[in-house]
């Protein structure tokens, strides 16, 4: 088989919009045990998009494809617990528990048709829970998320030795103080953005300024540096247990749109096209020249395999 190649309202409850975000979103707070932060998007109320972020990540990383997306749908970015602007609070930060977080959040704010797009670590969360609560999604947007790992196909030997060094108590506890101690904001969203793009001169300023604002919020939760490595934890926990992951993976019953970077340092895109391969029914873009965040470095060639997904599904 070739492999393809590329090109409403919230709930009653909420809150009243706070300050529009840069990209013309309004944002709002959820108590679901903890003040869950989202930004949200007006669109066709048929239809919910929810947009969850990687590792490290928050809603901004999906501000350069969400207005347009929201076209096709009410659009939704969620902060998940110990990112972005939602606090840890004493909840854990693992997939399985921020997997569990968003089931009640699509509970609460999910309107007609829903769809899940997650990055990275988002995608793993989209796909889990697609495979766990089939009735709550009515598909998928995988965008270089992690995938069962291959041997013949390793991410980058900074980002292994990172997550090598994650595993450790000391380590890790030293790779928290360097990541929330020992660099600025600045300098960790501009080497976040080296590491997880193919070339960084294509995020606009403006993105990064966002980015900034939000991890200098970020960085005031007292839990922040437990989320992350709990986070970090848990997706290497599922990478040593590949086979229940691909055993879930078999689970999920909905359209799945998986978009990947070709040159995605962090998960091997070869690994995106493998899970394709085992799930032929699934749709497969893969964008040449990219990155792990393709809706940030190539948000019009994103926009366009989506679009073209949700065409060609009639979703």
């Amino acid at each position: 088989m070739a492999l393809p190649s590329s090109r409403n309202t919230a709930a009653a409850s909420d809150p009243a919009p706070g300050p529009a975000t840069a990209a013309g979103a309004s944002e709002r707070i959820r108590d679901l045990g903890v003040p869950v932060h989202y930004a949200v998007w007006d669109g066709p109320d048929q239809r919910t998009f929810v947009l969850v972020h990687g590792l490290g990540g928050s809603h901004v990383n999906w501000l350069r494809v969400a207005p347009d997306l929201s076209s096709w749908g009410r659009t939704i970015a969620v902060d998940l617990a110990g990112f972005g602007r939602t606090p840890r609070g004493d909840r854990g930060a693992s997939l399985p528990e921020n997997r569990r977080l968003l089931s009640a959040f699509l509970a609460e704010v999910g309107t007609g048709e829903l769809l899940l797009a997650g990055n990275s670590m988002g995608g793993g969360i989209a796909l889990l829970q697609a495979a766990f609560e089939p009735g709550s999604v009515a598909g998928v947007i995988a965008t270089s998320s992690i995938w069962p790992p291959l041997w013949t196909a390793l991410p980058s030997p900074v980002v292994a030795g990172a997550f090598l060094a994650y595993r450790g108590r000391g380590t890790g506890a030293w790779m928290m103080k360097q990541r929330f101690e020992g660099m600025s904001s600045e300098q960790l969203v501009r080497l976040g953005f080296r590491l997880t793009t193919n070339d960084p001169e294509r995020i606009p300023e403006d993105i990064v300024q966002a980015q900034i604002e939000v991890a200098e919020v970020h960085r005031r939760d007292p839990g922040a540096p437990a989320a992350f490595l709990d986070a970090a934890r848990s997706i290497q926990r599922l990478y040593d247990r590949r086979r229940r992951f691909r055993a879930a993976l078999d689970d999920i019953a909905c359209p799945v749109l998986v978009v990947h970077g070709r040159d995605d340092r962090f998960v091997p895109a070869a690994s995106a096209e493998r899970a394709w391969l085992d799930h032929p029914d699934w749709s497969l873009r893969i964008l040449n020249d990219c990155g792990h965040v393709p809706q940030l470095e190539a948000p019009e060639r994103w926009l366009t395999a989506v679009e073209d997904w949700l065409e060609d599904r009639k979703l």
